[in-house]
């Protein structure tokens, strides 16, 4: 089986059952006969952009955004506030990983570092001059 295949089937899983941990996920894969590591899971699951949502009764489990990226990181980003060279993100709770993924993607070579945590992100620049369009470009996600 080839990785988009793989990546196809954990959608499925993801879709179809309340899983909540990369273990849970490589013995769902292994029930469905494909074998992978919880290392490999892991990479697929950043590329796919899937992250944990609340569920009843179980906590977090792992759940596909529901709609493209760029939508995706518009309805995740709350709040956006600006200081010097830094530019702080308060978000949906679990959705760090997609948008600071997306945000490295953008804006690589303008970043000195990136620091996450469940809900919120704060950027910090190479020059200020960066900030504006930084800024700019994340509030019309």
């Amino acid at each position: 089986m080839n990785k988009k295949e793989r990546l196809n089937v954990i959608k499925d899983l993801v879709v179809r059952y309340p899983i909540d941990t990369q273990e849970e996920m490589v013995l769902r894969l292994h029930e469905v006969g494909i074998n992978a590591t919880q290392a490999t899971v892991s990479r697929d699951i950043k590329e796919l952009g899937i992250v944990k949502v609340p569920a009843s009764g179980k906590g977090y489990i792992y759940g596909l955004p529901k709609t493209g990226s760029s939508k995706m990181k518009a309805k995740n980003v709350l709040d956006i506030a600006s200081m010097d060279k830094m530019i702080h993100l308060n978000l949906v709770p679990g959705s760090t990983a997609v948008v600071k993924r997306q945000i490295l993607e953008r804006f690589k070579d303008h970043l000195f570092s990136i620091i996450t945590d469940d809900d919120s992100i704060l950027i910090i620049v190479k020059e200020e001059s960066y900030l504006p369009q930084i800024e700019q470009t994340i509030k019309v996600w």
